[in-house]
């Protein structure tokens, strides 16, 4: 019996109601210009892979739906100033459980 290795479309559905950190910062940049290359590329995705993740990204569901909310000025800067705090977090865990010199 030969196991199949898990395909595009059952890769979406089995993610589809996780927020992870890259989709919550590929969320945020690609509010700021609607780019889903470069906004990819900037929440960290490698630019040989930033136009594919971007586009996969643009149609994952909770993306669309964050999209689709109506959000102004003041939501977007609280959204990268608790982006902000999540990245501090992060560096502190790292730290801690020594893992700094990994990247």
């Amino acid at each position: 019996m030969r196991i199949r290795q898990m395909g595009f479309s059952s890769r979406l559905k089995a993610h589809r109601h996780l927020l992870t950190l890259e989709t919550l910062k590929f969320i945020v940049e690609f509010l700021d210009d609607g780019n889903a290359k470069q906004a990819a590329f900037r929440s960290g995705i490698p630019e040989t892979y930033a136009a594919r993740q971007g586009q996969w990204l643009k149609k994952h569901p909770i993306v669309t739906k964050a999209l689709e909310s109506e959000l102004d000025e003041r939501d977007l800067r609280q959204l990268r100033k608790s982006l902000g705090e999540i990245d501090i977090q992060i560096q502190i865990c790292k730290k801690i459980l020594g893992l700094n010199e990994i990247e």
